[in-house]
C-alpha cells in the first residue's frame, strides 16, 4: 500500500523542483496569468467486483461495463509553477455503480448483487503541459481582406498529471419492491464485519492516486476548454461493499436484521447445489467467494471543462495604461 504513495510523493516533489529550476521563470507571459480556475462535468465509471463483461472478472478496463456510466463534476484551481507546469487542487463528485444483472456470466448473475455510490474526492496533482495550446494576436492576425497573416498553428495542447488525494464513499443498494429507495450498505455488515471470525468494519474514506491526461483548446488568452481523462487508484476493495467471502446468513439476520441478510446474499439460485458425501456444494454458502480481495477498486472519469486564467493587474512602468505587444515575424 505504501510503495505507490512513496513513489507518487517523490515524483511530485522532484517534478515541482525540476519544473521551477529549468528556466521556466525566464518567460514573462505566464507570470501575468499564474492562476487558473476550472469547472467540469462529464461521465464516470467503476472497476470492481459487481457487473462487468460477459466473462469471469478481469482486471482494469477489460471488465468495464459502459451501461453503468454515471455522472462526474467538480472544480479545480491551479497555481502555475512555470510556463509548462502547475500545482492543481481539485474537488469533485462522481457517482459509480455496478449490477450483476448486466452480465450473462453465470456466477456473477447468480450472485445478483448491485450497488451505487457517490464518491467525494479532493486531490493535489502536478500538471505538466507537454504541448502548449496557442493563442493571441500572433496566431490570429488578418489583413484588411480577411486573409490570415499569423502563424498557422493548431490551437490544441496536451497535458498529463499525477498526484495524491483523499476520498469518501457511501455504497447503497435499492430496496427490493421499493423502486427509488436506497439503503446504506456499510452499517449492514453484509460480509459479517464485526461478527465472530468476520472481518473488521471497513472505512468509508481513504487515499487515492489520481493520474490522467487531457487536451486543451485556447479560445482566447484568458478562456479555454479542455477534455480530461483520469483514473483514480484506491487502496480499498469496498467501494461496492463486496470484497471477500459469504458470511453465515442466519448470523447476519440475527445480528443486523432481515434486510441485511437479503443484501448479503440475494442469490437467484441459478446454479444447482449438490451433496457429495459430507461435502455440500453451494456457491453462496458461508465461506464461498463473494468478491476478490486481491484486486482494489478503482474509478475513472471523462469530463469536459471550461478554464479561466485572469490576467494580473499591470504595475510599474505600465501603470495607467495598457501594455502594447507588437507582433514580429
Amino acid at each position: 500500500m505504501f510503495k505507490p504513495l512513496v513513489i507518487a510523493a517523490f515524483l511530485i516533489a522532484f517534478c515541482a523542483q525540476e519544473f521551477c529550476a529549468q528556466g521556466f521563470y525566464s518567460s514573462r507571459m505566464w507570470k501575468s496569468q499564474k492562476h487558473e480556475y476550472t469547472a467540469y462535468f462529464g461521465a464516470s465509471n467503476f472497476l470492481g467486483e459487481l457487473g462487468g463483461r460477459d466473462m469471469i472478472g478481469s482486471d482494469f478496463i477489460w471488465d468495464l461495463e459502459f451501461n453503468q456510466t454515471k455522472f462526474a463534476g467538480g472544480m479545480s484551481y491551479m497555481l502555475y509553477l512555470g510556463e509548462r507546469a502547475g500545482l492543481r487542487f481539485q474537488g469533485g463528485i462522481q457517482r459509480v455503480a455496478g449490477n450483476d444483472n448486466t452480465t450473462t456470466e453465470v456466477f456473477r448473475q447468480n450472485r445478483n448483487l448491485h450497488f451505487r455510490a457517490n464518491i467525494y474526492d479532493f486531490t493535489t496533482t502536478i500538471e505538466f503541459h507537454i504541448i502548449k495550446e496557442k493563442y493571441g494576436n500572433l496566431y490570429n492576425l488578418k489583413s484588411n481582406l480577411g486573409k490570415k497573416l499569423g502563424l498557422k498553428k493548431l490551437n490544441i495542447g496536451f497535458y498529463t498529471f499525477f498526484g495524491l488525494g483523499g476520498f469518501y464513499f457511501n455504497p447503497q443498494a435499492e430496496r427490493p419492491n421499493a423502486p427509488g429507495v436506497w439503503i446504506d450498505l456499510a452499517p449492514l455488515n453484509t460480509e459479517g464485519q464485526g461478527l465472530p471470525d468476520g472481518p473488521e468494519p471497513y472505512k468509508q474514506y481513504g487515499m487515492i492516486v489520481p493520474v490522467g491526461i487531457g487536451f486543451r483548446y485556447g479560445l482566447s488568452r484568458e478562456w479555454g476548454i479542455k477534455l480530461e481523462l483520469s483514473h483514480r487508484f484506491t487502496f480499498t476493495d469496498y467501494i461496492d461493499d463486496v470484497s471477500t467471502v459469504y458470511y453465515d446468513n442466519d448470523a447476519i439476520a440475527n445480528a443486523t436484521g432481515g434486510e441485511a441478510a437479503y443484501f448479503a446474499n440475494p442469490t437467484l439460485n441459478l446454479i444447482p447445489t449438490y451433496t457429495d458425501g459430507n461435502y455440500v456444494y453451494d456457491p453462496t454458502k458461508a465461506g464461498m467467494q463473494r468478491g476478490d480481495p486481491t484486486d482494489r477498486d478503482g474509478y475513472m472519469y471523462a469530463v469536459l471543462g471550461v478554464y479561466y486564467r485572469p490576467r494580473a493587474t499591470t504595475r510599474g512602468r505600465y501603470r495607467g495604461g495598457s501594455r502594447k505587444i507588437k507582433a514580429s515575424f
